[in-house]
């Protein structure tokens, strides 16, 4: 973990705050996520936090993808339904999309609890950008 840490200080020591948008919603067959635009940042983030773990020893990382989707996850469905009608309701909520900036990134130990339908993290290190 120490390690970790620092090669993600490294990596990340460059980086300045950048903007994105979140939005449009997206409902899909077993979740409700983000959009988060442009994809340029979060991609460039992406590679720098793959790149310090790929660093330290006994860290192995599933292959990327061919192509970074950055989003975020909402919610999740634990059940079979039809999701045709929420789908349809979130589509024309439509809300607007929301500004935020990307100042930060947590290193965090995430838990996933399948029988309760949710994960759970613990803060590991904060890394501010800039």
């Amino acid at each position: 973990m120490s390690q970790l840490r620092g090669t993600l200080h490294d990596e990340l020591v460059s980086m300045r705050p950048f903007q994105v948008q979140l939005g449009p919603v997206w409902p899909g067959i077993t979740a409700v996520t983000v959009a988060v635009y442009p994809e340029d940042g979060m991609a460039a983030l992406n590679d720098r936090v793959r790149t310090a773990a790929e660093k330290v020893p006994g860290i192995s990382l599933r292959g990327m993808e061919a192509r970074f989707w950055a989003h975020a996850s909402l919610t999740y469905a634990r059940a079979d339904f039809s999701s045709r009608d929420l789908n349809r309701a979130l589509r024309a909520l439509r809300p607007p999309r929301v500004d935020i900036t990307i100042d930060r990134v947590h290193l965090v130990n995430q838990y996933q609890h399948p029988d309760q339908g949710y994960y759970t993290w613990d803060v590991v290190e904060e890394v501010r950008l800039g």
